[in-house]
């Protein structure tokens, strides 16, 4: 059945129709991009401050014992006692290692009884001699045998110490490198000692900062480990030249060393505080954008031509580049760029761009 003239001018109207709306309505979303405001980017913000900055060097350092030997045999022989246990507190003279002495003990015994004998002899002329029964030559004869004596009983006596080894001082034993009954020749390493509390740090700065150098400067310790806490020393020494090649100079500082978690041999990053101090913009860290071309920082600023429902002037983030300084713990100097108590944007900088608009969060710290 064909469609009649009024169906087909209802069907056209109703197109018209769909095809007006569609038209309106794609002009009322092209005037709503237009004319309506997108919302602000919430962002978190906080003054720049000026702060007194004391002075400092930095340096690598590396720990050493007050008293650190490797403990090691002046004679050699048969190690017949062992007196200590890896990782052991001794005591100054505590024993720490027999070697076998019966051969230097028989000596003893033999240059004892020679000793007693060369003495009776002594004595003997020298009673002798008073009454000019015998001559003075029998009796200086006799004075050097007792001499003679004496030094072998002394000699005999020091090859026995020799192989008595005892601890020279208070600290903490190695590892035992030496087993019971192993023959051993002078100059064999037995076990490290090393006194670990206080400890030294040794470090080199150039010659430059001799000049701001003195006894008991402060300094103070990082590590790059874990569970192991900053630690403060005071200069103990200032070496008496500088190196001819590097030209510099080194020092040594004294630092405790209670817990016994610091170890001679470890690396340390070392800081000396100088007398000196200087006034300094920072701002923390995490607002600075650091990238090839500079690095730079947000800062809030007000628009004067824009303003709010309430009638408060537009917040801009304002893209300036800045020269980053010294680094100290969350926070950086900034030489150039950021004034006093400019505000910086904190965090929410990936969302930005330069003049975007933005609202300071809750969680800001201004």
């Amino acid at each position: 059945m064909k469609p009649t003239i009024k169906t087909l001018w209802i069907i056209g109207i109703v197109l018209v129709s769909l095809l007006i709306l569609g038209v309106v309505l794609d002009g009322l979303r092209i005037w709503r991009l237009v004319h309506m405001t997108p919302p602000p980017i919430t962002v978190s913000a906080t003054p720049a401050k000026i702060v007194t900055w004391q002075s400092q060097l930095s340096a690598v350092g590396t720990l050493t014992a007050i008293n650190g030997v490797d403990i090691n045999s002046q004679a050699a022989g048969q190690v017949s006692e062992i007196h200590f246990n890896s990782g052991q507190f001794v005591h100054a003279g505590d024993l720490l290692l027999l070697l076998d002495a019966k051969i230097e003990a028989a000596q003893l015994k033999n240059h004892q009884a020679q000793l007693k004998l060369a003495q009776l002899s002594y004595n003997r002329d020298a009673i002798l001699l008073k009454r000019n029964a015998a001559s003075p030559a029998a009796v200086d004869a006799d004075l050097a045998q007792l001499q003679e004596a004496e030094a072998d009983v002394e000699s005999a006596t020091a090859s026995i110490a020799q192989k008595t080894i005892r601890a020279p001082f208070n600290g903490y034993l190695g590892i035992r490198l030496v087993n019971l009954g192993q023959y051993i020749q002078p100059g064999t390493a037995i076990v490290t000692l090393q006194a670990l509390d206080p400890l030294y740090v040794q470090f080199n700065v150039p010659e430059q900062e001799l000049p701001n150098l003195y006894m008991g400067q402060r300094v103070s310790l990082s590590f790059n480990l874990p569970d192991i806490s900053d630690v403060n020393g005071t200069i103990t020494a200032i070496n008496s030249r500088v190196d001819q090649t590097t030209h510099n100079i080194m020092l040594q500082a004294n630092i405790a060393n209670s817990g016994l978690k610091l170890r001679p041999g470890m690396f340390a990053l070392v800081t000396v505080w100088l007398r000196a101090q200087q006034h300094v913009v920072i701002v923390p860290e995490t607002s600075i954008d650091y990238t090839l071309h500079g690095d730079a920082v947000f800062v809030i600023e007000n628009d004067k031509e824009k303003k709010e429902a309430n009638g408060s002037p537009w917040q801009i983030a304002v893209r300036r580049y800045v020269t980053v300084g010294e680094r100290r713990g969350d926070h950086v100097a900034i030489l150039t760029g950021v004034k006093p108590n400019d505000l910086v944007i904190t965090s929410g900088q990936l969302k930005l761009q330069n003049n975007a608009h933005v609202a300071i969060g809750s969680d800001s710290d201004d």
